[in-house]
């Protein structure tokens, strides 16, 4: 059996699983299970978390990430492939274009599992607690990057780089918040993607994303709205489904990477 694989849908993006069962995962994050989707696909378990909830209930700011990420774990899920919807905060990187996601500003949300006591013992036998620092040179698994850029490098409106900046939410941002991401070198701007990689990385989890610009970021176009953001992630949404399950194809049976080592005490 290949190893479990779940996609984390961001706005615009609820569905994706061929006839799916729900699993309710208990964590010790939250009084309320975690809903996650399940089907056996191709001999592969697939399952499919939808980021914010049934019909898009729970605001960024809001989302439990550490109940998510220890469900997952406590599934087995070895790799995890997201979406999520950005704006732009550079004029050359139109609406519409996919970016694969190589790294991330975020001074905003400080998230850790290795707090209050907090242990974790992993299939081997290895068990990780107290003050653990996690290296986030390569904060997205290079594995999966590579599968994904085989499947976007054969979509125009591609881009196989971009750095990643995380703002609290729910508010849009300000002009000279953009600003000041431009000027640290980002490129596209979202309220949730990073806390779910550190999360990830924590467990050993391989995390990598597809974002989708769905509008220009304040400054760069007169004023921003979520329909705008939910419109052209539903034009999207099709195709994106396409591209995920393309990569899920080129995706080996066990991986070989490196993710769990990036940890120490």
């Amino acid at each position: 059996m290949k190893e479990a694989l779940c996609i984390i849908g961001g706005s615009g993006f609820y569905d994706f699983l061929p006839s799916p069962s729900e699993k309710l995962v208990e964590t010790p994050f939250s009084s309320e299970p975690v809903g996650i989707y399940y089907s056996e696909v191709k001999n592969r378990d697939l399952y499919f978390l939808p980021r914010h909830g049934k019909g898009h209930s729970i605001p960024p700011h809001r989302i439990n990430f550490r109940a998510n990420i220890y469900a997952l774990h406590h599934l087995s899920i070895s790799r995890v492939l997201s979406t999520s919807a950005v704006g732009s905060a550079q004029t050359e990187i139109k609406p519409g274009t996919y970016v694969l996601l190589d790294q991330f500003i975020d001074f905003i949300r400080p998230i850790t599992f290795f707090e209050d006591g907090f242990s974790i013992k992993f299939s081997d036998g290895h068990e990780l607690s107290g003050v653990v620092h996690t290296d986030m040179t390569q904060p997205y698994c290079p594995d999966l990057r590579h599968h994904i850029s085989e499947v976007l490098s054969q979509i125009p409106h591609s881009r196989l780089h971009g750095t990643y900046c995380c703002a609290a939410g729910p508010r849009f941002e300000t002009p000279a918040e953009i600003k000041a991401f431009q000027s640290m070198g980002g490129d596209v701007v979202g309220m949730t993607n990073s806390s779910e990689a550190i999360l990830c990385r924590e467990l050993g989890i391989c995390y990598s994303s597809i974002a989708v610009v769905t509008n220009f970021a304040a400054g760069l176009q007169q004023q921003v709205n979520h329909q705008e953001v939910i419109d052209l992630f539903n034009q999207r949404a099709s195709e994106l489904k396409n591209i995920l399950n393309d990569v899920i194809e080129l995706i080996p049976p066990n991986k070989t990477c490196s993710c769990r080592s990036h940890l120490s005490e």
